[in-house]
C-alpha cells in the first residue's frame, strides 16, 4: 500500500484533489433547487413589474385637490358637487338663480342625505338655529315651496328630482342625479376592500380616483354648522386615501410622486409628522440634501407653532439619517 503524504503533493494538485471532491448534496438536487428559485423569482419580478407598469401610471400625476374639475358622467343630465365649493348642474350649465337663499340650503341638506326622510325639526335646527327667528316652521314651508318651484321649471321630469312630503318628514327623490360626494365614498370604500383582500393595484386605483374627486372639503363655502360633522369625516378620509397613495409612491421607488402626494398631505394638515418624514425620505433617494433640511427645519417650526410641542424621536432619527445620505 502507497501512502502520500498531502504536505508532499504540490500545491495545484492538491487545490485540484479539494475540487475533485464530492459534494454533500447531489448535484441534481443542487440544480432542483437553483431552478425552483429561479422560476420563483421570475414569477415576482413579473408581478412586480406588471404592479409597477400600473402604479406608475396612476400615479404618473397626482392631482388630488389641486386635480381637475369633476367630469359629470355622461348619461347623467343633473349633477351637484359638494367637495370644494357647491355646484349644481343641469345639462352641463352651471345654475346659480335660486329663488332664495334658504331654498339653496335647504336642497344641499337634502340633497347630501338623498333618499333619507329627514324630520322636520332636524331641518329646522340645521337651517334654523338661531332661537330668535320668528315661526321657523313656517320659513321651512316657504323654502320648501320655493325649491319645489326651482326644480319643476329646471328638469323637464318632475320624477327625476322632487321633494316628497312623509308625515313630519321631507325627503329628496333624484335616482338620476349624481353626487361627488357618493362617487368619492364609493371609490374610497373600494379601495379598502381591495387592500384587506392585498389587491394593491385594485386599491391603488380606487384611491387615485377618490382623490381626483376630492377637490376641496365639504361644502367648504357653507358657514353653516351642520356641514361640519361630514366635512371633518370626508377630510379624514381624503388624508387617509393620500398618504396611502403617498406610500405606494415610495414602495414603487416613485419618489418625485410620493413628494407630490405628501404636499397635498401637508395643504389639509400641515401637522402631520409621518409626512414630513416621508418627504425627507425622499429627497434623501434623490440626494436632494438642501430639501431635507428644510422640511426638517419646517416641521420643527411647525410643531412648535401649531402644537408647542418637538419633533418625534424617530423624526429626529430620519433627518440625521437622511442629512448623512444613509438611507
Amino acid at each position: 500500500m502507497v501512502t502520500v503524504n498531502v504536505e508532499s503533493v504540490p500545491e495545484p494538485a492538491r487545490r485540484n484533489e479539494i475540487r475533485a471532491r464530492p459534494s454533500s448534496v447531489p448535484p441534481e438536487s443542487v440544480a432542483d433547487l437553483i431552478s425552483q428559485a429561479t422560476s420563483a423569482l421570475d414569477a415576482r419580478v413579473a408581478n412586480l413589474d406588471r404592479q409597477l407598469s400600473v402604479l406608475r401610471h396612476l400615479l404618473a400625476t397626482p392631482l388630488g385637490s389641486f386635480g381637475r374639475v369633476w367630469e359629470t358622467p355622461i348619461e347623467k343630465r343633473i349633477a351637484v358637487t359638494c367637495l370644494g365649493p357647491f355646484g349644481f348642474v343641469v345639462d352641463g350649465v352651471p345654475f346659480e338663480n335660486w329663488r332664495s337663499g334658504r331654498a339653496r340650503s335647504l336642497f344641499q341638506y337634502l340633497v347630501t342625505h338623498r333618499g333619507q326622510a329627514i324630520p322636520r325639526d332636524t331641518l329646522i335646527s340645521a337651517l334654523w338655529p338661531d332661537a330668535s327667528v320668528s315661526a321657523p316652521a313656517t320659513s321651512l314651508k316657504v323654502a320648501v315651496h320655493a325649491l319645489r318651484q326651482t326644480l319643476g321649471n329646471l328638469v323637464e321630469s318632475p320624477s327625476s328630482v322632487r321633494i316628497v312630503s312623509q308625515g313630519s318628514c321631507y325627503q329628496l327623490t333624484a335616482p338620476d342625479l349624481c353626487l361627488d360626494v357618493e362617487d368619492f365614498e364609493r371609490c374610497y370604500a373600494s379601495g379598502l376592500a381591495s387592500e384587506a383582500e392585498g389587491n394593491v393595484t385594485e386599491a391603488v386605483a380606487a384611491y387615485t380616483r377618490a382623490a381626483r374627486l376630492y377637490r376641496g372639503d365639504f361644502l367648504e363655502d357653507i358657514l353653516d354648522d351642520w356641514p361640519a360633522f361630514r366635512r371633518e369625516a370626508l377630510k379624514d378620509q381624503y388624508l387617509f386615501v393620500v398618504a396611502r397613495l403617498a406610500g405606494a409612491a415610495v414602495d414603487m421607488e416613485d419618489y418625485h410622486g410620493a413628494i407630490v402626494w405628501c404636499q397635498q398631505l401637508l395643504a389639509k394638515d400641515r401637522c402631520r409628522e409621518d409626512t414630513y418624514r416621508t418627504l425627507m425620505i425622499c429627497h434623501a433617494r434623490l440626494g436632494q440634501r438642501s430639501r431635507v433640511r428644510s422640511w426638517y427645519e419646517l416641521c420643527v417650526r411647525t410643531l412648535r407653532y401649531e402644537l408647542d410641542c418637538e419633533p418625534e424621536p424617530e423624526t429626529e432619527r430620519i433627518a440625521r439619517l437622511a442629512l448623512a445620505g444613509k438611507l
